[in-house]
């Protein structure tokens, strides 16, 4: 398998965590952590209009709004409603993550006020629960302009397949924690706290060597580390923040991390990714594969080679939750959509120059915006049909994709999609799986 070329990053003279006091701009954001790919905390200014930060907290002690919550999520027309959400029990390991189940909302609600009141801990955590799913006319919050350029969601939100995003509320109790992780795919994240505080522990990346043992087993607990199982671990680089209420974390792709909530605590999180970290993804992919490759290849010789390639494909979308398909379609998606903007784009500089016979300024940069903001979905993915075409009803609420304003130049993005496509396009494996079992045309 061919190695994906991965753009040059230095994480050996971080200092520290960077906190923002205001939101910086786009291009700001960009240039100092999305490209090199750096943590950083920015003020409550980012989250102070939102509904979330408004009415899920109690203004006299900054905890939650336990009794708003159930009237607004657990009631409709004062008629008590079920609602099934996912939570984790802190104090159970099941293989490499916590125990999971579902509860419903207004019990799990009841249960952490209880917990609250007594000043007890908490060990159930509702975690990776898709309110916008769940409730789409809600409006909690609004996804920040420097957070807008989220192939993820944007590709997601928009699959025949299945009924998904990677948009999701958290809320647990005084110690509860989610262990020790990078996040899927290797994605970007960010957490918005409404209420609480939560302790990161961030460990740069190129150091998984350290979190390992002789059997591959990851660290699971970062505070509490057998140094006989670990006894590298402690070697690892590692830098802690506390979040304060009404303040998000931006979280680099591949930073393994551990996050503790101090006090009762609810945060929004997106998973997300652009062509900021898309050579990072690519080396996620082959990494995954590479892995399921090692782990059946007792079995190789059984098989003949294209029996071998979709058996690694399946094993691998079990797994990891993606395959070369995946990774396709989510970067054509995107490849259309810029493209389309730049036709757009490039006819109103046409329009403004035969008008003007000057640059464009700022009014017209905001109408190249606007006009981009209002197209619709089906020119935007020509390969999508529309909803009343799905063999399903669409919960999710479509993401819509940024604006010119909030994204890269849309020459580089398409240049980053045109040289990822290259890659799996060159893959042998990949180039029979992509043509011969899905179909698609290269």
């Amino acid at each position: 398998m061919p190695t994906p070329p991965l753009r040059p990053r230095n994480y050996s003279s971080i200092q520290g965590i960077d906190y923002l006091e205001t939101s910086p701009s786009y291009e700001e954001f960009r240039n100092r952590y999305l490209e090199p790919n750096l943590p950083v905390v920015i003020g409550p200014d980012l989250t102070k209009h939102w509904r979330a930060r408004q009415q899920w907290v109690c203004p006299e002690t900054g905890k939650p709004n336990f009794a708003g919550l159930r009237e607004q999520l657990c009631e409709e027309e004062g008629q008590p409603v079920s609602i099934l959400v996912p939570v984790a029990d802190c104090q159970i390991k099941e293989f490499t993550d916590q125990k999971r189940s579902t509860m419903d909302l207004r019990e799990f609600l009841e249960q952490w006020e209880l917990n609250s009141k007594q000043n007890q801990p908490s060990r159930i955590y509702l975690k990776d629960f898709h309110f916008l799913k769940t409730f789409p006319w809600y409006h909690a919050y609004e996804t920040p302009d420097i957070f807008r350029d989220d192939w993820m969601n944007e590709f997601w939100t928009r699959r025949l397949d299945m009924d998904d995003d990677y948009r999701f509320v958290y809320c647990g109790g005084d110690n509860t924690f989610t262990p020790f992780h990078a996040d899927v795919y290797r994605s970007y994240s960010w957490s918005a706290n409404i209420c609480g505080i939560k302790k990161w522990t961030f460990f740069p990346p190129d150091q998984e060597h350290l979190y390992c043992d002789k059997l591959n087993n990851m660290v699971y607990d970062i505070e509490n580390v057998n140094p006989v199982q670990f006894p590298n671990f402690h070697k690892a680089k590692r830098f802690t923040t506390y979040q304060q209420p009404g303040q998000t974390v931006f979280v680099p792709s591949g930073w393994w991390h551990q996050v503790h909530n101090i006090g009762d605590t609810i945060s929004i999180n997106h998973n997300w990714c652009n062509g900021s970290n898309l050579d990072l993804l690519l080396g996620s992919i082959c990494s995954d594969l590479e892995e399921v490759e090692r782990s059946i290849d007792h079995l190789k010789e059984s098989m003949d080679e294209n029996e071998w390639i979709k058996i690694c494909q399946r094993l691998l979308l079990l797994n990891s939750g993606w395959d070369w398909s995946t990774l396709w379609d989510m970067c054509n998606t995107i490849r259309n959509r810029v493209i389309y903007q730049v036709k757009v784009s490039s006819c109103i500089r046409k329009e403004c120059d035969n008008n003007n016979g000057n640059d464009i300024d700022n009014d017209n940069d905001n109408r190249i915006d606007e006009q981009n903001g209002e197209v619709e979905n089906l020119s935007l993915f020509a390969t999508f049909k529309r909803d009343d075409h799905l063999d399903f009803k669409r919960s999710t609420p479509i993401f819509e994709p940024p604006l010119i304003s909030q994204q890269p130049p849309l020459e580089l993005t398409l240049r980053r999609l045109n040289e990822a496509l290259d890659f799996i396009r060159s893959d042998k494996a990949a180039n029979w799986f992509l043509r011969h079992v899905k179909g698609i045309s290269l």
